[in-house]
């Protein structure tokens, strides 16, 4: 069998990937690896944290007051822009 073939060692392919990411943005701006290791919720987790209903958590997506990420059919909400969400609701509640 004829071909480039790479040997990594261990904790070698997480900086693999990372430069080839970064070599197809462009040089932009570099992941960080707070961003890699953030934690997210599921549309259920969301709706109850928020006390929305799931029609509610969808016309909030279009409107743009929060992301979604998807993953297949699977739609993750950033915990950190949750949390965001909850305290500017609260501040503006209180005025």
């Amino acid at each position: 069998m004829t071909g480039n073939f790479i040997m990594l060692q261990d904790g070698e392919l997480k900086a693999f990937i990372t430069e080839i990411v970064q070599e197809i943005l462009n040089g932009q701006k570099p992941v960080e690896q707070a961003s890699l290791e953030e934690e997210y919720y599921t549309r259920d987790q969301v709706c109850d944290h928020l006390h929305v209903s799931t029609t509610k958590l969808w016309r909030m997506e279009k409107d743009g007051d929060i992301a979604a990420y998807k993953l297949g059919r699977r739609s993750l909400y950033s915990k950190k822009a949750v949390d965001e969400l909850i305290k500017s609701k609260n501040v503006n509640a209180k005025k």
